[in-house]
């Protein structure tokens, strides 16, 4: 068996934990979706129903309701023995969703710079110590955590409507590829780095700066 063909649950398959009962379907879809943008599945990792639903604690109906939903928009595919699976992406799929996060991220980030609150800015220096802790540590489950929201939250600091529901899909296809793009100290600093870089300068008011910034963390980070 090989690492994509690994069963959910198995030894490298991501811990979650059990939900409420209380709008059970979205928090579950919630999960989903948030440990695709994470990184926390691989390409190519299937996705048995039961496996999830049990690791979940909960009922097939609710888990099935989330794949179906997160197969509507791509970020999960059916086999044709009718397993879900996160899927793998070309080369040039790959590139598309950079130059397409390239795009929307450089738009959100110049009304960030503008539009930041000093709350907002101590979050996104809690994320920067994070990715840096990380990088020091080589903990990449932490990186790939603070990196979705460092990333994320300076998309809601643009105060731009609808950005997140474009950016989402996105990190979807992204986030497992992305935990395969981190594969060396080197990379890892200069990762650290960059969002340092995009913090000092929305703080200073240099929009010009941050996006310089941002564009090299988005290229660097897809290592193809």
């Amino acid at each position: 068996m090989t690492r994509g063909e690994a069963p959910f649950g198995g030894a490298n398959a991501p811990e979650l934990s059990p939900v409420s009962r209380d709008m059970l379907h979205e928090q579950i879809y919630e999960m989903l979706k948030r440990n695709l943008m994470m990184g926390r599945f691989t390409p190519g990792q299937k996705l048995p129903l039961r496996g999830l639903a049990k690791s979940l604690g909960t009922s097939l109906m609710p888990v099935r309701d989330a794949l179906q939903r997160l197969e509507s928009v791509g970020s999960v595919v059916s086999t044709p023995n009718r397993t879900m699976m996160v899927p793998i992406f070309t080369t040039k799929q790959l590139q598309d969703i950079r130059t397409l996060r390239s795009i929307l991220e450089s738009a959100a980030l110049e009304l960030a710079v503008v539009n930041r609150t000093d709350e907002e800015l101590e979050k996104l220096k809690a994320h920067v110590a994070d990715i840096c802790r990380s990088a020091e540590v080589d903990d990449l489950d932490l990186f790939l955590e603070a990196n979705y929201h460092f990333h994320m939250l300076i998309a809601e600091m643009s105060r731009l409507s609808f950005i997140g529901q474009l950016l989402e899909p996105l990190w979807m296809h992204i986030g497992p590829s992305v935990r395969h793009s981190v594969p060396n100290k080197t990379l890892f600093y200069s990762s650290a780095q960059n969002h340092k870089d995009v913090y000092d300068a929305i703080v200073a008011g240099d929009a010009k700066a941050a996006n310089a910034a941002l564009q090299r963390d988005i290229s660097e980070g897809y290592n193809f």
